[in-house]
């Protein structure tokens, strides 16, 4: 493989540079980018109704095309599918990515030809940062990607699946040929028979590359060391199984929460060279939409498959919300993301949070989802505020902690006061002080939100937080029963209430929700 890894170095330095050079002043990539987009939609139904070929820039577009959500998008994709052409894009659309419904059931996405070749384009910048680091000898070996299945059905001449499974069908051929696991493996529909058959075929491979949603990748870096131990090979972390691995690709979910977990699985490698950990951010609505090339900050991907606007969240609901492009977007401030692409998605909301770093070039973090706001009282508690509230919770009680969610107990009789439940999923012994973990959270949260902070003092309304302990294993099982596990199915980090209802029906039909487990109101300010 020394010709591919000499060219994938020099491919991938080259591309480095220009992701650069474009999230430095993105308007000439997004504007070009755009105009390609309106230009090929001008024939279409949605492009005639909305006066595309009036359309001459940014500014044009955003008072031409109003904001567009699923509900108002699925009437014409839901005519694609019925195998009507020249919609949203021209021709026909064949292929529909089936989202994981986390916040709003299934949803059917259109994926053109169009879309297929960017979103693959997309899929190899993910390595980029790696490649161009000296990391080209992951082609010498196997690159384990877990996603969804690959299997796809068929309704009236459209196949439908999980985005990861369909572009795994589509990878260059060279990495095929590289790729763990099989083709028959990464058919399979159930994540259940599908891990310990990955695992088996990974046991005696050279795998050099992870690649993933993290709380997938730990069950099966479970599975590998459990199958290992049992054929006589007892080893304690993945590089020692792999002394090559070398990268672990992440993305679908904040990482914070599967950090320490990850690096202790991961292990150090002999040669005293750190494994790689880059975070991604894509949707199956643009595919690749950011990559790390620095820690804790990813490089928007600004020419394959979106042209990118930003709604500051505060601005989601009004009659005519402000969008701006890349080029106004102000450090730290949250935006609800809207995406226009080459699969007729116009001004689309996907429903995640953006924020980007101060300086140059611009580099974003993900920052969680709108349908995922704790706002049962109007406090407007962000995923990110409940993720390092656990991590921090954690840290001073010095606990091991797996999946966590957080739900709204709304005031009952002999109770006045409303609450977040915190259900935490804590390795070995339960916490003797329940009552301090919920303090450190509580404070946690109201050290950087001021709506929550209010609605706590002198507790006008909103009780301490409930928290209850679960043992590692407990949200998993429910997904199973659910018919979630694996894919892009991620644990909810916010429970919307109906359920968060059906959630502590299904905790207390096998007692772990004891009342034990409850700890009592009390003011912040106490």
């Amino acid at each position: 493989m020394f010709v591919v890894s000499r060219v994938a170095g020099v491919w991938a330095r080259r591309r480095l540079a220009a992701m650069r050079r474009m999230a430095t002043s993105p308007e000439a990539a997004q504007g070009a980018l755009l105009k390609r987009f309106v230009r090929a939609g001008a024939r279409t139904e949605f492009g005639t109704l909305h006066g595309f070929r009036r359309i001459r820039s940014a500014a044009d577009f955003r008072r031409h095309v109003p904001l567009s959500d699923y509900v108002r998008m699925a009437r014409w994709w839901d005519r694609e599918r019925r195998g009507e052409t020249d919609l949203t894009w021209p021709g026909r659309t064949r292929t529909f990515g089936l989202s994981s419904g986390t916040t709003s059931g299934e949803k059917y996405l259109p994926l053109t030809a169009a879309t297929l070749r960017t979103n693959r384009k997309g899929a190899l910048d993910a390595l980029v940062p790696h490649l161009a680091d000296g990391g080209t000898d992951i082609f010498d070996g196997k690159l384990l990607f877990l996603g969804g299945a690959t299997a796809l059905r068929e309704e009236g001449g459209v196949q439908i699946g999980d985005h990861t499974g369909i572009l795994s069908q589509r990878m260059p051929r060279f990495v095929r040929r590289l790729h763990t696991p099989s083709a028959e493996v990464a058919a399979i529909p159930s994540w259940d028979a599908k891990l310990p058959r990955a695992a088996a075929e990974a046991l005696d491979a050279d795998v050099r590359l992870l690649g993933g949603i993290p709380s997938w990748l730990l069950l099966f870096a479970d599975q590998v060391l459990a199958q290992a131990k049992a054929a006589g090979r007892p080893h304690e972390t993945l590089v020692d199984l792999w002394p090559n691995l070398s990268v672990v690709v992440h993305g679908g979910t904040s990482f914070a929460p599967y950090a320490e977990r990850m690096r202790q699985v991961l292990g150090v490698r002999t040669d005293g060279r750190p494994i790689r950990l880059i975070e991604t951010y894509s949707a199956t609505e643009g595919g690749m939409l950011g990559i790390e090339d620095v820690p804790g900050a990813m490089l928007p991907v600004l020419d394959r498959s979106a042209y990118l606007e930003l709604v500051p969240t505060g601005d989601v609901a009004d009659a005519t919300p402000r969008r701006v492009g890349l080029e106004d977007a102000e450090p730290g401030v949250d935006y609800a993301l809207a995406l226009t692409t080459n699969a007729g998605q116009w001004a689309y909301l996907v429903g995640d949070i953006v924020r980007f770093e101060p300086g140059l070039p611009r580099r974003l973090v993900f920052a969680g989802r709108l349908a995922q706001m704790m706002n049962g009282f109007g406090e407007h508690v962000s995923v990110g505020e409940i993720d390092r509230a656990v991590h921090r919770a954690a840290t001073e009680l010095e606990l091991r902690t797996h999946e966590h969610a957080v739900g709204a107990l709304y005031p009952r009789e002999g109770d006045a006061h409303g609450r977040h439940v915190w259900y935490v999923e804590i390795e070995g012994p339960v916490p003797p002080d329940l009552e301090r973990m919920a303090t450190v959270v509580d404070r946690s949260v109201a050290g950087g939100n001021e709506d929550y902070s209010a609605h706590r003092a002198g507790g006008q309304g909103l009780g301490l937080p409930e928290i209850v302990p679960l043992p590692p294993g407990t949200f998993f099982e429910w997904m199973r029963e659910e018919g979630r596990l694996g894919g892009q199915n991620k644990v909810p980090r916010v429970l919307a209430p109906t359920r968060h209802e059906a959630f502590r029906a299904w905790l207390a039909a096998r007692h772990l929700h004891e009342p034990a487990t409850r700890v009592a109101a009390r003011s912040l300010h106490a």
